[in-house]
């Protein structure tokens, strides 16, 4: 089996006061290592809510209308809301692998459920493979951050990050590529074929035996020698008391209003793409758009894992950046939908033709900025996190309240006659809301709160136990 073996030096996060330890060179196994269990979820990612992100790239689906799949997305979120917060204290006692495991299993359903409505026009195993897939994504969600957020050591966290929503949007630009091909003759509106969803269901298929290939938190090595530090409560009730407190504590009440929004803007999306797009100016979105999340990922990784400049400094520079450019994206969505509300017909942009540009760089940085959101927010409560187990409920409060917004968002345009300009409202006032509230916790934080604890020191406790035993048994 390939090993690696590195002189670990531990070197304290700002204003953290801990005195650095070297520790001696150390030997482990390449299938125990962060990048390992990184890579492992982000095939999962893709897998699983990639090829999720793909059918929605499409736009309703790929659904002629996007009134019946928004309800199914609206049922998956209400129910993933539920579970999720549930689930970062479920998944802290049987493991982050059978978790995962756990939250990919729902994901083909939701395919499949799709599928069905679009050749037989079946809505009851649609909304069927929605609710499974909502259950099972609330495990998925909370394992799955909980790995990318707690498996790196602090000043690596912003950096992983960035390679898991870069896996996350390697799906839908893998998908998109698939259905530009099969759709690219289509240059009218209208739902894509069946033979698209056949090949994302087989796709999400892999999602559970990769999900098995995770390591146990407590046998993941580190690159600056420290351990990943697990601790369980003594009892279900115990565990789940303990996400009732986190939820209930004073930082994670000012951050709701970030949590809530942070995703909001995906279903107006949907509806946007489907309403004024041909199929497959929408393929071409499903495919293209993704990059903007990936490229903008490793733009706030770069500063965030900057340990030249001050951790709070960091963390307010991505912040303004972020909202500075979803507050322009919504008013100028404000200034086109009433240009489309104007206008004697509704227009349809097929690619690269009139307008298309205008309407569709919307999508773009809508994308762009939200995922940076999304990395800001993960990388935000890693810090606050002191182990794995604290990481793993407050990533489940994270996902969950983010799908309850985006319940709220999939219900608001499940409704033929919606009006837009409330969506767009919507999200422009809840982001402008959440601005002094998130201020207040970034202006608190001056270090990484996570517990130190080193190889070595395990390695001697290890033996300390054993020598005490030996001293007991010869008595």
């Amino acid at each position: 089996m390939a090993s690696s073996a590195s002189d670990h030096t531990e070197t304290p996060e700002d204003g953290a006061g801990s005195v650095p330890v070297t520790t001696a060179p150390l030997k482990h196994s390449i299938f125990r290592s962060v990048p390992f269990q990184i890579a492992v979820a982000c095939g999962v990612s893709f897998t699983a809510p990639g090829m999720w992100d793909a059918l929605g790239g499409l736009g309703a689906g790929g659904a002629a209308e996007p009134y019946a799949v928004s309800a199914a997305n609206a049922l998956v979120y209400g129910l993933f809301a539920i579970v999720c917060v549930a689930a970062g204290a479920i998944n802290n006692r049987i493991g982050l692998r059978y978790g995962l495991a756990l939250g990919a299993l729902g994901y083909p359903l939701y395919g499949a459920g799709l599928y069905t409505n679009n050749v037989s026009a079946t809505t009851w195993f649609m909304l069927f493979g929605s609710a499974l897939c909502g259950i099972s994504a609330g495990f998925f969600w909370a394992a799955e951050a909980a790995i990318i957020i707690g498996y790196p050591s602090p000043t690596d966290r912003a950096f992983y990050l960035a390679v898991w929503q870069s896996a996350k949007a390697a799906g839908p630009i893998v998908g998109g590529a698939i259905n530009l091909g099969l759709n690219a003759q289509r240059s009218t509106t209208g739902s894509v074929g069946s033979a698209t969803y056949i090949v994302f269901i087989a796709i999400m298929c892999l999602g559970l035996p990769i999900a098995l290939c995770l390591s146990p938190a407590e046998r993941v090595w580190r690159r600056d020698g420290t351990r990943v530090v697990v601790r369980k409560e003594a009892t279900w009730r115990k565990e789940f008391r303990a996400v009732g407190s986190l939820l209930a504590s004073r930082r994670v009440l000012l951050l709701l209003p970030a949590f809530f929004i942070s995703y909001f803007y995906n279903g107006f999306v949907s509806t946007w793409l489907t309403k004024y797009f041909t199929v497959r100016s929408r393929a071409f979105s499903s495919f293209f758009t993704n990059f903007a999340g990936i490229f903008s990922s490793f733009l706030v990784a770069a500063l965030l894992d900057r340990q030249a400049i001050h951790i709070r400094t960091r963390a307010r520079i991505a912040f303004t950046a972020i909202v500075l450019v979803l507050i322009g994206t919504w008013i100028w969505a404000s200034v086109l939908q009433k240009r489309f509300y104007d206008a004697t017909e509704p227009p349809v942009f097929d690619w690269f033709k009139g307008g298309f540009g205008s309407a569709y760089a919307l999508v773009f940085f809508w994308t762009f900025a939200g995922q940076a959101f999304q990395q800001f927010l993960y990388w935000l409560i890693g810090q606050y996190a002191t182990d794995l187990s604290s990481l793993s409920h407050h990533t489940g409060i994270l996902r969950g309240v983010e799908a309850l917004g985006q319940t709220v968002a999939w219900a608001m345009q499940s409704e033929g006659n919606a009006n837009h300009f409330v969506s767009i409202g919507l999200n422009f006032g809840i982001t402008v809301l959440c601005i002094p509230f998130t201020w207040i916790v970034l202006s608190e934080l001056d270090h990484s709160h996570e517990i130190k604890v080193t190889e070595i020191q395990v390695a001697e406790d290890s033996a300390d136990e054993k020598q005490s035993g030996s001293a007991a048994a010869s008595v």
